[in-house]
């Protein structure tokens, strides 16, 4: 009796502890749920918080003055970009500028050494030249206070220059002549052979050289009919070489001397590349304009239409 009593109890201990387990476990599965429960409903919670958030700012206008407020920065920033642009465009014409003063000083000097050189074959000049190189130097020395400027040192250098090759051509022309007031004789030919040789020069791209022949070509025939010509190539020379300045005074002076001249077409749209290099946009657009307006049949009047074109484009 007391084995099945003890058999009873032994069954029933081992039901109770699997209700018991059983229970834990419903309980732990309950504490998930409920869980994952609250977790969902946080989330929409959120995301219908955030639904509302975007719904308001639409409606209030905040989004589209965020937006105005991007574009005013980005104006901004296109702004100080177009400002350094400018700042730097400056900053590389003045270097440019500056290399064409050291060119056309190195320029002038060099012409200044060739006429001294040629003067060596005339005594008589030579004593008078040096002469009046020292005076030059001493006065230098005394008027210590004075500073001229750079452009009445050019001035005065031209000045000299022209005054020399003015002497040496009626020397020339003297020596040419005979007792009798006849004019010297040209040769056509070596005129003709002059010019050429000048012309192949330029281009074979070799300036320096064709700039001499050029200005030798200006000197020994300054009666030819190709004289007009000559200074035209003379004002491209320059212009290859980047002397900008120098090459503007050459076409001014070939336009205010012969304005009636077949090439004008021509010199009048290599002053307006020239006036362009030293940024002087407007006086560009004035000289290709003048070209279309009075010279609409001209070989060169479609390249001056477009470069108008590409110059009213820039927004200064």
């Amino acid at each position: 009796m007391k084995r099945i009593l003890w058999a009873g109890l032994l069954i029933l201990s081992l039901n109770t502890h699997a209700f018991f387990e059983d229970e834990e476990a419903r309980a732990k599965i309950n504490d998930l749920q409920n869980q994952l429960n609250s977790l969902k409903s946080e989330s929409l919670n959120s995301l219908e918080a955030k639904v509302t958030d975007l719904q308001q700012i639409l409606q209030g206008g905040s989004l589209q003055q965020f937006n105005s407020k991007i574009n005013e920065i980005f104006d901004d920033i296109a702004k100080i970009r177009g400002d350094v642009e400018v700042l730097q465009f400056n900053f590389e014409s003045f270097e440019d500028r500056q290399k064409i003063n050291y060119q056309d000083f190195e320029n002038r000097f060099s012409r200044i050494e060739e006429e001294l050189e040629s003067l060596k074959n005339n005594p008589q000049k030579n004593d008078e030249v040096l002469k009046e190189a020292k005076e030059n130097i001493q006065t230098t020395e005394i008027q210590e206070n004075l500073t001229p400027s750079v452009e009445s040192i050019q001035s005065d250098i031209t000045q000299e220059l022209e005054s020399k090759e003015q002497q040496a051509i009626v020397s020339d022309a003297g020596n040419d002549q005979t007792g009798t007031d006849l004019p010297p004789l040209i040769d056509e030919e070596q005129e003709l052979n002059m010019f050429d040789e000048a012309e192949g020069l330029m281009r074979s791209a070799k300036y320096k050289e064709a700039f001499e022949s050029f200005d030798r070509f200006v000197t020994t025939y300054p009666k030819s009919q190709r004289l007009v010509e000559a200074k035209k190539n003379i004002g491209y020379i320059q212009f290859a070489l980047k002397n900008y300045k120098a090459s503007l005074n050459t076409y001014e002076k070939l336009i205010a001397n012969h304005p009636s001249h077949e090439l004008m077409p021509e010199i009048l749209y290599g002053k307006a590349n020239t006036e362009i290099q030293l940024t002087r946009i407007t006086k560009a657009k004035q000289t290709l304009r003048r070209i279309i307006k009075e010279y609409p049949n001209a070989s060169n009047i479609e390249n001056a239409k477009k470069r108008l074109k590409a110059l009213e484009s820039i927004k200064l």
